[in-house]
């Protein structure tokens, strides 16, 4: 090999020296922007398990607060009735 194609070579090597160093500087990045990514669906997932632990407390909330409804206004029926029942209201 002539001193030209040794020095061409050379220098395509070098070139890809520094492709392969700007590379792993991406990889690098890729790396930090994948382990990010992992936290957030951690987190992700935390947060729709509360959600569906909050929507679970709102439905036993509402299941609890009409029967609690219903109670109160079977005393009201009775209140009324008694009420009728004694000419006290019509």
């Amino acid at each position: 090999m002539d001193s030209e194609s040794k020095e061409a070579f050379g220098k395509i090597l070098d070139r890809l020296d520094k492709m392969d160093s700007r590379l792993d500087k991406i990889d690098s990045r890729l790396d930090k922007i994948d382990n990010r990514l992992d936290i957030m669906e951690i987190r992700q997932n935390k947060m729709a398990e509360q959600i569906t632990e909050l929507q679970l407390a709102q439905k036993v909330f509402e299941l609890n607060a009409n029967k609690r409804f219903a109670r109160l206004q079977d005393g009201m029926d009775a209140v009324e009735e008694i009420l009728r029942m004694n000419e006290l209201i019509r």
